[in-house]
């Protein structure tokens, strides 16, 4: 047996596991984790985590990557972020995939309750733990008492909750992709995460058939992905007035589908924590009694006494925040020059990200500066966007100096 699986033996309450999950800060190493966990929460709780959920890079750096960033999102106990965490669990541990995929699941990929629960089945697990002892015993009922404690599985009804319809199932293969090496199957996972579980027969895990996983749709690929060159197709010209921003955006911009990057666009403002930097800074710009507003392809801008401010949001971890950062910046570039009609002579340039750069990425905040961009971060307690540069006019009040 591969020994980089974790445990199946060991299993503290959940709540031991969400409160190490929720200690995890940017930049923090594992072994900070641990100090943290044997003085705070539960001595198998690091490395439990770190199995199932983490991605722990060669230097022992804890990346704060999308699972981390839902989590800040959304909150451990939001049933979202459970059914995510059954995932990444099952997608990284073959033990726990083949059990629900082969065993409790029937041959069209829906649970059985029944052989979730079934003490018998823990004989499953003696091809890993071949001994006589009851350490299949415990695999089995771990797996059963972590389904029931994120509410996966309702004992009381004898109900399974994998209802498909608030597109965890996306969120969770791209979560899990991060830990693919393979780039081809990376790539799969992200572009068709629907096919990617069919061609694999693995459905079992969304207890869901084939023709429900195919009637939920194509996916768009995870935001940020390097895997090609993005195509784009934004040409000059006169265009018109922008819309005032709002939460509710549109989810197309009604243009031919050639119109690729436009659409890409619009998918990028659906997810929830691009949204979620939309609202921060549209909040902070009515503060100061602006109007923002929007285009197809800009994400926010406007007006001030000092001129105009162009923003960019950019969602976005630690794994990927150089090359989020480099795509905001060539986006600004265009939309200065495409919009000049609207936007005027005088533009301050805004890339918003959701987390401040690692100490070997600060250099980004200066070498932005040196063409005419401010880069600033939502900080990490509280409803403000900070930067460690100097702040222009145009953006006092809506930025603030990093403490």
């Amino acid at each position: 047996m591969p020994n980089d699986v974790g445990s199946l033996t060991k299993e503290p309450p959940l709540e031991k596991l969400d409160q190490t999950i929720e200690a995890v800060a940017p930049g923090m190493s594992y072994g900070q984790l641990l100090d943290f966990a044997r003085r705070n929460t539960h001595r198998d709780a690091p490395g439990l985590v770190r199995k199932r959920f983490l991605l722990v890079e060669s230097d022992g750096l804890i990346r704060y990557d999308r699972f981390l960033s839902l989590v800040k999102a959304e909150g451990l106990k939001a049933r979202r972020v459970r059914k995510v965490m059954f995932f990444v669990w099952a997608f990284r541990d073959e033990r726990v995939r083949r059990f629900i995929c082969e065993v409790v699941a029937n041959a069209a990929g829906k649970w059985r309750v029944g052989e979730l629960t079934r003490k018998a089945n823990a004989d499953f697990f003696r091809q890993w733990f071949p001994k006589p002892s009851t350490t299949p015993a415990k695999a089995r009922s771990n797996i059963e008492f972590f389904l029931a404690e994120t509410g996966i599985y309702d004992p009381g009804k004898g109900a399974i909750h994998l209802e498909l319809d608030d597109g965890w199932l996306n969120e969770a293969v791209q979560i899990a992709a991060q830990h693919e090496k393979n780039l081809g199957r990376r790539r799969a996972m992200t572009s068709a995460p629907s096919e990617f579980l069919i061609a694999n027969q693995w459905h079992g895990l969304a207890n869901a058939t084939v023709d429900e996983l195919r009637g939920l749709g194509p996916s768009a690929p995870t935001e940020g992905d390097p895997l090609e060159d993005e195509q784009i197709d934004l040409v000059p010209a006169a265009p018109s007035q922008g819309r005032r921003w709002t939460e509710r955006r549109p989810g197309t911009s009604g243009r031919p589908p050639r119109q690729v990057f436009t659409n890409e666009v619009a998918r990028e403002r659906a997810t929830r924590s691009h949204l979620a930097l939309e609202k921060l800074l549209a909040a902070a710009a009515e503060r100061e009694g602006y109007d923002p507003r929007h285009t197809d392809n800009i994400d926010m801008y406007f007006e001030t006494p000092e001129g105009t401010v162009l923003a960019e949001m950019k969602s976005c971890h630690e794994k990927n925040l150089h090359s989020q950062v480099r795509r905001g910046l060539s986006q600004l570039l265009e939309y200065r020059f495409v919009y000049r009609i609207i936007l005027g002579d005088r533009v301050t340039l805004l890339l918003v990200i959701e987390t401040r750069p690692s100490r070997e990425k600060e250099w980004l905040v200066d070498c932005l500066h040196s063409l005419g961009v401010v880069l600033a971060w939502k900080e990490s307690e509280g409803p403000r966007l900070r930067t460690t540069i100097a702040i222009p006019t145009s953006l006092s009040g809506i930025v603030s100096p990093q403490p």
